[in-house]
């Protein structure tokens, strides 16, 4: 095990009471990360409870523990792991309850992590944070059937079922040993990548087909705005992918997907191919991510966000 995995792996095995943060806005991997995270300290005695200052999105509610996740409060933990967050903003409302605990560590993947804990573990070139939990927990001998499960979910989700640039021979060993502990594979990949509810194919179909493209094509621009939210019945979680759809497209070098969350207020997705980089991109606005994948947030008016984007895509390329 690597030198500081095996320092937080010193301290979570000293701590009887860990609460494992999720960064704000879910997705899959940080969500798998800390229910493992979670199931497997509960294999050695300790109190362990997952915490995140959002709801679950819908969609991975079939987690094993999902249901057990809390919002933060003034409970003082002995020990704070943050799973998949990139600097401490990332934990949303959650940040003051992490920085409380008496020992902190956390594990990410992110190009563009900013240090925040007593001791931070960052690899850049794994596809999923899950991939390091995974090591982490393999290396402390606390992989069941149950985290084995979680982590694949994870792994699926952040490498897009094994499909981004991310994805590495290391990424299928991974999924080749959790395979191994006999968990659904195939159920997992279709809860996590393909499975659609009514809602939110309508809400896929309704904003493709407002797709606009810029650049001859190079550049392509998705928009939920709060009216589709509300005809479709669905929320700005409900958009976790669909971006891909605009990226794949031949041609396209740069994606957006911009959702409104509130007035004069958006979240951005980016997602690129090889003529630029989106961390870099989402860097120019205060956010951060991967290579091909990255996000950030803005304010200010619509078409005003959009302008900026284009530009500062158009720079890059």
């Amino acid at each position: 095990m690597k030198d500081r995995l095996q320092k937080i792996a010193d301290m979570l095995r000293g701590a009887n009471d860990v609460a494992v943060y999720c960064h704000t806005n879910p997705d899959g991997d940080t969500i798998a990360c800390a229910l493992s995270m979670c199931r497997a300290l509960r294999l050695l005695g300790k109190t362990a409870v997952p915490i995140c200052d959002c709801e679950v999105p819908e969609k991975y509610l079939f987690m094993e523990g999902a249901e057990e996740f809390l919002l933060p409060d003034k409970k003082v933990h002995e020990a704070a792991l943050a799973v998949d967050c990139g600097d401490l903003t990332r934990l949303g409302g959650a940040g003051r309850s992490f920085l409380a605990a008496k020992k902190r560590a956390s594990i990410d993947h992110h190009k563009s992590h900013v240090s925040f804990a007593q001791i931070d573990h960052t690899e850049t070139d794994a596809s999923a944070c899950a991939e390091i939990i995974f090591d982490l927990l393999d290396g402390m001998g606390l992989v069941d059937k149950g985290v084995a499960a979680l982590l694949f979910g994870g792994i699926v989700a952040d490498s897009g079922c094994f499909q981004y640039p991310s994805t590495t021979a290391r990424t299928h060993e991974i999924a080749r040993e959790l395979m191994g502990y006999g968990i659904d594979a195939a159920d997992i990949i279709y809860r996590v990548h393909r499975r659609l509810t009514p809602p939110v194919f309508a809400l896929k179909t309704r904003v493709l087909s407002k797709c606009r493209f810029f650049d001859g094509g190079k550049i392509a621009l998705l928009t939920f705005t709060k009216k589709d939210f509300e005809e479709t019945g669905t929320s700005p979680s409900d958009t976790e992918g669909m971006i891909a759809s605009a990226i794949d497209v031949d041609g396209v070098e740069v994606a957006f997907a911009v959702s409104e969350a509130a007035e004069k207020s958006f979240k951005v997705s980016i997602r690129t191919k090889d003529s630029a980089d989106a961390c870099d991109i989402a860097s120019a606005f205060g956010g951060g991510g991967h290579s091909r994948a990255a996000g950030c947030r803005m304010n200010g008016f619509y078409e005003d966000v959009v302008d900026k984007l284009l530009k500062a895509a158009r720079d890059r390329m």
